[in-house]
């Protein structure tokens, strides 16, 4: 039976047929397009190092997962089994996954070469024995699905995606935080759902969870995407959940003791979810001293001083020179920070100068109208 590995991220999966034989994996090679042929087994590098992650996540500290790596490919099979071995364990031991993926990978291009012969092949079919593993387990450890599926699962509509509700994303939350897993989902790469206590979880496995239960369906990574301006981050961030970069740090009380005293009250812990947490990484994103001087400073040479461009209020007029330019806030006016896309280039002319008190006002009338969207959307 024709596997391929779920990426958990990316649609559709990795593009590499996979076969088990017992608890053995066979990785087939990848092939160039030729007669007419499309490409096989594109990604044949990526699922190779995605399964040596995957087992050797999941060995005990006693026995390494992967016993043994040998070549597969028609001509090797020929041979004798001492003659096809690439790698043992005992020669993966201490070296990170990609490290491993590098030593099976030069064994296996240089294979049958002549001495001092350049070129070969790195992308050879390989059989991956495992030991501690059964054949159910490997399926489960490497998240396999049928090769058939792959060809027929496709992308569901954003109006599908939209019948997950806020109700279905909070029990897909709780169903995660009491150690149940998603396991057709990987572990997020790039973006946590970052919950009050610190908690992160996997964006995927979360909405993975909540479109089974809204739609009755074995959900699998191709169903949906993940990213900004995806559905499934909007609807996760609707129901009141904060979604961040996996290197973003939690906010400091400083930042929290600001954050609320921008925000209006608000009942329940939701308040904190979707308004405390999430300004405070707007602020703090907001703030990139080089772009703000340049604003000010562009700001200056057009009009001569600097004011605020929603009151109007002249801050030389009020105080000192040396220090009336404090009074004066940079503030992202046209696309707010939270919603910028990987990479996002802010322009000038997409900021606005504000004073003080009116930025923090703009701030909480944006907080207040999130607020509103959120209870009409749940209506």
């Amino acid at each position: 039976m024709l596997y391929f590995i779920s990426d958990g991220e990316l649609a559709g999966g990795y593009d590499a047929r996979i076969e088990l034989d017992g608890a053995d994996v066979l990785l087939y090679s990848r092939g160039g397009a030729t007669g007419g042929r499309p490409p096989r087994n594109t990604d044949y590098e990526k699922a190779l190092l995605t399964i040596v992650r995957r087992l050797r996540a999941s060995e005990s500290s006693v026995q390494p997962a992967i016993a043994r790596v040998l070549l597969d490919s028609q001509p090797a099979r020929k041979m004798p089994l001492e003659k096809r071995l690439l790698v043992e364990a005992s020669e993966l031991s201490g070296l990170s996954d990609d490290q491993a993926v590098t030593l099976i990978r030069s064994r296996a291009k240089n294979w049958g070469q002549a001495a001092g012969v350049l070129g070969g092949n790195s992308t050879k079919a390989l059989r991956i024995e495992t030991q501690g593993h059964s054949y159910t387990s490997i399926q489960s450890t490497l998240k396999l699905l049928d090769w058939e599926n792959k060809l027929s699962v496709n992308t569901l509509s954003a109006e599908e995606q939209g019948k997950v509700t806020s109700l279905h994303i909070d029990r897909a939350v709780e169903r995660l935080r009491s150690n149940e897993d998603a396991p057709n989902f990987s572990e997020s790469r790039d973006y946590d759902v970052l919950l009050d206590d610190g908690v992160r979880l996997a964006p995927k496995k979360v909405f993975g969870l909540a479109l089974e239960e809204a739609l009755g369906i074995k959900a699998l990574p191709e169903h949906f995407n993940a990213g900004w301006g995806q559905p499934s981050f909007r609807i996760i961030e609707t129901a009141g959940y904060l979604i961040v970069p996996k290197n973003e740090p939690l906010p400091t009380p400083a930042e929290v003791a600001e954050a609320q005293s921008v925000l209006p009250p608000m009942g329940g812990d939701s308040g904190m979810r979707e308004g405390m947490l999430k300004l405070v990484i707007h602020m703090r994103r907001e703030r990139d001293p080089r772009l703000s001087d340049e604003k000010k400073a562009t700001f200056i040479a057009e009009h001569g001083f600097l004011y605020c461009e929603r009151c109007n209020m002249k801050p030389a007029e009020h105080y000192e020179s040396d220090v009336a330019a404090a009074c004066i806030e940079v503030h992202h006016a046209k696309v707010q920070v939270k919603d910028m896309q990987e990479d996002h280039v802010t322009m000038l002319e997409d900021l606005q100068c504000l004073c003080a008190n009116c930025h923090r006002v703009t701030h909480r009338e944006l907080a207040v109208a999130a607020r509103g969207l959120r209870k009409s959307n749940s209506r």
